[in-house]
């Protein structure tokens, strides 16, 4: 196929995964009624947006999967950055979360420990980022220790219930932003909605769990010895990043070397963007009505209709720039960027 057929705007099909802790507001958020992954009787939890598995549902690729599409166009869809750090394979993963309840508290390994101890997994290490769109009175997240803590003291709180208490309780509403490098102790708190960006990875150590037992009747599994290795022990204030202010209308929330967030306010005025050959860009809309075209009108992709919830992989190889106009929010993620 030419490079004109092989590279436009992907539309991938939603994922909804089944989560003891979860909602019941994602599986309305998105047309149609996707595959719910999870143990029976579960609520829905998660809405993987753009990962490994996810299908692409529109063009001359329907029917294929982002993973087979990475090994078959490598940089032209992932990016030059993405290919020289992992390969030709997706480098992150978007989602939406729908808390009813606490999920674990838990934390993700760093690219070194997954390679040396979690190989055979095919994982990557997990730093990650949320972006609050919805939060009940009162909710919250954990994130962080609130002072310096040993090994011995976390295990005894995870085993007797205590462990939050030696944690930051970081309350939250709409738009707050909340970093979590891999080693990062940290929970979603109940009635909490957010997007999350991460790396492309589903390595999680839970250290503890308030007791739940799984659809099967028996208490989850926890992780202390593997979580308690990469488990970042020091004390430390959380503080939101600092957004700074970009070109063709969007903001950038966070900026790491695994990715960056950025966010656009659609307000009738089109929000300019231009593909980038490191990195895939995936552009999310999280509320309200839009229009994804291209800038110039010699390109070779057709305009995409956007509602709450949808999102586009726009390739790195994507030649000319595109346009988002409607009203809404728009949140853009890619790895790291200068």
């Amino acid at each position: 196929m030419s490079p004109a057929v092989d590279l436009y705007p992907l539309r991938p099909e939603p994922r909804l995964h089944r989560r003891v802790w979860g909602g019941d507001r994602l599986p309305a958020l998105h047309r149609g009624d996707p595959p719910r992954l999870g143990p029976e009787g579960e609520p829905v939890g998660e809405s993987w947006l753009a990962g490994d598995d996810n299908v692409v549902l529109n063009g001359a690729h329907a029917g294929r999967t982002l993973a087979e599409l990475a090994r078959a166009l490598g940089a032209a869809l992932v990016g030059g950055a993405a290919v020289a750090r992992y390969g030709a394979r997706l480098p992150l993963l978007a989602k939406l979360l729908d808390a009813a309840a606490d999920l674990s508290v838990q934390v993700h390994p760093d690219d070194a420990y997954a390679l040396s101890e979690e190989a055979a997994s095919g994982h990557l290490g997990k730093a990650e980022a949320w972006y609050v769109l919805a939060a009940e009175p009162g909710a919250s997240v954990l994130w962080g220790f609130a002072r310096d803590v040993s090994r011995e003291e976390v295990a005894c709180a995870a085993a007797d219930g205590t462990l939050p208490a030696l944690m930051n309780r970081v309350p939250v509403a709409p738009g707050t932003v909340v970093v979590n490098p891999a080693g990062t102790v940290h929970a979603v708190g109940a009635g909490v909605r957010l997007y999350e960006i991460q790396q492309a990875s589903d390595l999680t150590y839970r250290l503890y769990d308030h007791g739940r037992r799984g659809a099967d009747g028996r208490p989850r599994t926890l992780h202390l010895e593997r979580g308690l290795a990469v488990a970042d022990l020091r004390g430390a204030a959380w503080a939101p990043p600092e957004p700074r202010v970009l070109g063709g209308g969007w903001q950038r929330l966070v900026a790491r070397p695994e990715f960056v967030l950025d966010r656009a306010e659609l307000a009738g005025v089109a929000v300019a963007g231009r593909p980038d050959p490191a990195s895939l860009q995936l552009v999310t809309l999280t509320r309200g009505r839009a229009r994804l075209a291209p800038a110039e009108p010699e390109a070779a992709w057709e305009p995409l209709a956007l509602a709450a919830g949808d999102t586009v992989l726009l390739p790195a190889g994507l030649a000319g720039g595109y346009l988002l106009e409607g009203s809404g929010e728009a949140l853009r993620s890619a790895m790291g960027w200068a």
